[in-house]
């Protein structure tokens, strides 16, 4: 009779901490990144009462007997099933979709976390919000490459809310001439035959038409100065008008009125300042792309501001010969200013790309996750994070979308896999074991009233 109180004693105890956990389940059903846990009983200890025997010839086998002594916790389990996200607006904060844990770092130790409410301080260190740890990734060099081989370290942009100026070292053009574009001529009518005279004395085209576009360039202290092209055709053969001969021009100069045209020499190009360089044999092919020249060097000289010239490529490639409009236009070249941060986006890859007020984006740094063989193993330290145990495996670090970790989805959090229904019914299954159990322990006390009571 003993053995039945004590049986529901351990009902009444280890229900009780099942309440205990459902309680903290439901407790953190809003609490960001929180992974629920669930209680698993076994059965306690057998006191035996017959062991078993073997079946004879004359007679057959019986089983054993015993009476349990109750029952116990046989684990409580972490369950680690990803949850929704919900929008928040707020870039910094970032949610995971798939398998990983953000890496974060206090004072040398490293946590692992599924709550992503970060944010930087104002040392540029980016950081969780709640504590203030670390958030742990890979920075970008010099070129805006990262290298996410290496180890990771804390995330600290305090070194890139500037750039330093770039000077111009490529151009590059596309679009389209008109390939019905007037041609530019103008006659000598006074000898014969007639003489084409498709340029004037001063260089200048006359008669057709020109496409003329701009494009900035810039120095190694960020001077910024404007190329000014004119793209033009014309005959150049004398006996007009068979057009035998018509060619495309390119004139390049820091004057918007042309002046002081010179021949491009490919061997030597002197620069253009002060001075109009004209690109003569612009060819095309019969379907309308370009033959050459494909590409030419130029020297900007800059003496007057004291730095480098600006040496530059430019890339005439991509310049097509329909029957269109003409657009043809400088679309990229990779010099500017200095540049102040103004803003920032982190991409699905963890990439955090800053923006800079001269225009220019560029990549800061790489968010890093981690993964765990048995992500259940890893032990809860409080403040939704997690450490490793002996039984959760090493972690794997990597980049989001790489080696089976999950993507990153920027202005968003994970929520709480906690379900309120389920843990309401687990509420009730437990309320209502540990009243049985209590129970139990009632009516036992009854019985031990009416064994002493047999003595009156």
């Amino acid at each position: 009779m003993m053995r039945s109180m004590y049986s529901a004693v351990s009902g009444l105890k280890n229900h009780q901490s099942r309440m205990d956990v459902i309680g903290n389940n439901i407790a953190n059903v809003n609490t960001t990144g929180f992974k629920k846990s669930r209680v698993v009983f076994k059965d306690s200890l057998y006191q035996s009462l017959r062991g078993a025997s073997r079946a004879t010839d004359a007679r057959g086998g019986t089983n054993p007997m015993a009476i349990g002594l109750g029952m116990t916790i046989s684990s409580v389990d972490q369950i680690h099933t990803p949850s929704t996200t919900t929008y928040t607006n707020k870039t910094t904060d970032l949610a995971i979709d798939g398998n990983g844990y953000f890496v974060v770092e206090s004072g040398g130790e490293i946590f692992y976390s599924r709550a992503g409410n970060f944010d930087f301080d104002e040392w540029g260190n980016f950081v969780n919000t709640s504590s203030g740890y670390r958030v742990m990734g890979w920075m970008a060099d010099e070129t805006g490459a990262i290298n996410t081989v290496q180890e990771c370290q804390a995330i600290d942009i305090s070194n890139l809310k500037s750039v330093a100026p770039h000077t111009t070292t490529q151009m590059r053009f596309t679009g389209n001439l008109n390939s019905n574009i007037a041609i530019n001529y103008s006659i000598d009518d006074t000898v014969t035959p007639p003489v084409n005279k498709a340029l004037e004395a001063n260089g200048q085209p006359v008669g057709g038409e020109s496409v003329v576009t701009s494009k900035d360039v810039y120095d190694a202290l960020g001077n910024k100065t404007t190329v000014y092209f004119r793209f033009f055709k014309a005959e150049t053969a004398a006996n007009y008008p068979d057009n035998s001969d018509v060619q495309w021009f390119c004139d390049i100069s820091l004057d918007p009125e042309f002046s002081g045209i010179a021949a491009y020499d490919a061997s030597n190009p002197d620069g253009i300042s002060g001075n109009t360089v004209r690109l003569s044999d612009i060819e095309f092919d019969a379907n309308g792309y370009l033959i050459g020249p494909t590409s030419i060097n130029l020297v900007i000289d800059r003496t007057a501001y004291n730095t480098d010239p600006i040496d530059f490529s430019i890339d005439f490639s991509r310049i097509t010969q329909w029957e269109s409009k003409s657009t043809a236009w400088a679309e990229y070249q990779d010099g500017y200013t200095m540049g102040n941060l103004t803003s920032f986006t982190i991409g699905q890859d963890g990439t955090i790309q800053g923006v800079y007020d001269n225009g220019t984006t560029k990549n800061l740094a790489r968010v890093a996750l981690a993964n765990f063989q048995n992500p259940s193993g890893l032990m809860q330290v409080g403040n939704s994070l997690f450490q490793v145990s002996n039984n959760s495996g090493d972690p794997l670090v990597g980049a989001p979308g790489d080696e089976g970790m999950g993507a990153i989805i920027p202005s968003s959090l994970e929520m709480s896999n906690v379900d309120l229904s389920e843990e309401f019914t687990d509420m009730i299954v437990t309320q209502r074991g540990f009243q049985a159990n209590s129970r139990i322990i009632t009516t036992s006390d009854e019985m031990l009233q009416e064994l002493v009571n047999l003595k009156r």
